[in-house]
């Protein structure tokens, strides 16, 4: 059996640059590697079998774990039998691609238990034509994406900050979240050049100062839950910014702060509400997570 962990994603920063002829939209952005992953689980059967620990969530063709695979067939040349187990930690439908980073996995899985012999590279390339984010999620780690998120540079690893991720019981889905953004005139710039520089040198007051994110501009007016958790934090004192294109919210723990007691404070005031609330770090990649992370 083969066993691999999908680490969820951040934003520390992402512009909307333009819209593509071919629909998709250009970006700029930071991506970022999160301790709060999904473990998928890969071994060899007589058939194809994918599972998931979440009930809600789809383990058919449409599933990108199920695309991943459909995506290695053609280099597998024994059988093709095999059995896919996601257990599911990552919310559904939260900005920080859960499914992205589960497709990732399997391709790295895959790759290993089949001993097809793939490059990062060619895993990337394979993995963009499924979805943008999944070339990030195959590496993990720091790195600015252009392009539609596909074209990666790495960046220097940041240190293993905690973080404080809130999820409202709310949906938002990234094709309706784009789709607005074709309908807006004019929209505020993202500073991604001075994010870029503060990661560069582990400037997190510098970070704070020019993260931002285009997704809320467009989101934030229809979906009201997530300025509900962006207060949360904000009563804290840290500074909120949404992840990917929503409705989670995260904010840095500076190191003057106690994370755990934020947490408690943040979970508290979020359960009665239906709102979950975890604490995670920032990571190198798709390894083991610097600490375990909680929920509620």
């Amino acid at each position: 059996m083969i066993e691999e962990i999908g680490c969820g994603k951040i934003n520390l920063a992402l512009a909307i640059t333009g819209r593509r002829d071919d629909g998709y939209h250009d970006i700029d952005t930071i991506f970022q590697s999160i301790g709060l992953h999904d473990v998928i689980r890969l071994e060899e059967a007589d058939e194809f079998l994918l599972t998931c620990s979440n009930p809600a969530l789809a383990c058919d063709e449409t599933n990108l774990a199920y695309k991943a695979y459909a995506a290695l067939l053609p280099y597998r040349r024994g059988p093709k039998g095999v059995c896919i187990h996601i257990e599911k930690n990552i919310p559904v439908a939260a900005g920080l691609a859960g499914g992205s980073t589960d497709c990732a996995a399997v391709l790295r899985g895959l790759n290993r238990l089949w001993r097809l012999g793939l490059t990062t590279e060619e895993l990337c390339r394979i993995g963009a034509s499924i979805g943008a984010d999944v070339p990030f999620c195959v590496c993990g780690g720091t790195m600015r994406g252009r392009g539609i998120g596909e074209v990666l540079t790495p960046l220097p690893p940041l240190p293993a900050r905690p973080v404080l991720i809130v999820h409202p019981p709310v949906p938002v889905y990234t094709g309706k979240a784009y789709s607005l953004f074709d309908t807006m005139p004019r929209l505020q710039g993202v500073a991604v050049d001075e994010a870029a520089k503060a990661v560069e040198a582990a400037d997190f007051e510098g970070l704070e100062a020019h993260m931002g994110n285009t997704f809320e501009e467009l989101v934030i007016p229809d979906v009201p839950m997530i300025d509900t958790c962006r207060a949360m934090l904000r009563r804290q004192g840290l500074r909120p910014l949404m992840a990917g294109s929503g409705p989670t919210v995260f904010a840095l723990v500076p190191p003057s702060a106690s994370a755990g007691d934020i947490y408690q404070a943040v979970a508290a005031e979020a359960k009665d509400r239906g709102i979950d609330v975890y604490i995670s770090s920032l990571v190198e990649g798709n390894g083991e997570p610097y600490e375990e992370n909680d929920g509620i």
